[in-house]
């Protein structure tokens, strides 16, 4: 796309204004995911990038660059916990997207498995998501080998046991108990908890349990009842217990700290054999001790 300027305006205004009806996210991310040439040259852009009357715009594709193969070694660890081959249960590190689309060279815990199990075949190997959690979340994925797999384990998604453990800053006013609210996305994709139901909220309900303190935090075991984006961090939020390092849900932000939320268990039927499945991952010494004097860094894979 290639625009004639008549009048000094910005990036996100200039394709707000040619491209009517967009939302300013569409148009944000055309900017993001574009090189921009303003008279030719090529420009580091932002949405706030001016633009005067006079000059030319414009936008083209930016071509990705493919992700090299990401071959397991000990800093970049492939844990599998169960394979055949129908399922696959693997172990997402922290700081790494579930599945999805991505930006740039990032590459996805779904991807990362793929090129994993492609290289260790010699062929190409596909996988499909069955559930995701957040990327800053470590823990227990299941993974289908077929569409119809998975489609088969969505169908029996509610009849799953999923449970986490959550590192808190505050102790919940009640040892145990079911948090029940509405939950709608708000400002920078942050949910929020409504008590009654309001347009686009989704219903969402967590189980808990206060299990013990550890040094000055308290260990919560989580049950979902749904899987809302955000819902566990949303939910312990809104009774006051901010899990340690979730800066966006309220925790101290003194310093950068990993999220100490935990997807440590699963239970499910098999979906061809029926056969009950368990599976649980214990924390790493490092979920209990958050740092107290210094940034946390992600290791991503």
């Amino acid at each position: 796309m290639k625009y004639f300027i008549k009048k000094d305006t910005t990036l996100l205004n200039l394709i707000l204004e040619k491209n009517a009806g967009i939302s300013k996210q569409k148009a944000k991310k055309m900017i993001q995911y574009s090189d921009v040439l303003i008279d030719g040259v090529r420009t580091k852009a932002i949405y706030s990038t001016e633009v005067k009357e006079g000059q030319t715009v414009e936008f083209t594709k930016k071509e990705a660059p493919k992700p090299a193969v990401q071959r397991p070694d000990r800093n970049r660890p492939v844990v599998i916990q169960y394979e055949d081959d129908a399922i696959l249960v693997a172990v997402k590190p922290p700081g790494i997207t579930s599945a999805g689309e991505v930006a740039g060279r990032e590459l996805t815990f779904h991807k990362l498995l793929e090129e994993f199990l492609t290289f260790r075949a010699g062929s190409k190997v596909r996988l499909w998501a069955v559930h995701r959690i957040d990327r800053e979340v470590e823990g227990l994925m299941i993974f289908a080998k077929s569409d119809e797999i998975r489609e088969l384990l969505k169908d029996k998604w509610e009849r799953f046991t999923k449970k986490y453990l959550a590192l808190c800053e505050n102790r919940p006013p009640k040892d145990s108990g079911i948090i029940s609210t509405w939950l709608k996305e708000g400002p920078k994709m942050k949910m929020y908890c409504h008590d009654h139901e309001v347009p686009d909220a989704k219903y969402a309900q967590t189980e808990y349990t206060y299990l013990k303190p550890v040094t000055k935090y308290h260990l919560l075991d989580i049950k979902l009842h749904t899987g809302r984006k955000n819902q566990i961090r949303a939910h312990l939020s809104h009774i006051g217990c901010p899990i340690a390092g979730d800066r966006r849900y309220g925790a101290d932000t003194q310093f950068i700290r990993q999220i100490r939320l935990l997807a440590y268990h699963l239970e499910f039927e098999h979906p061809l054999t029926g056969k009950l499945m368990n599976f649980d991952y214990p924390p790493r010494n490092s979920f209990f001790n958050p740092s107290q004097n210094e940034d946390e860094s992600y290791k991503v894979v």
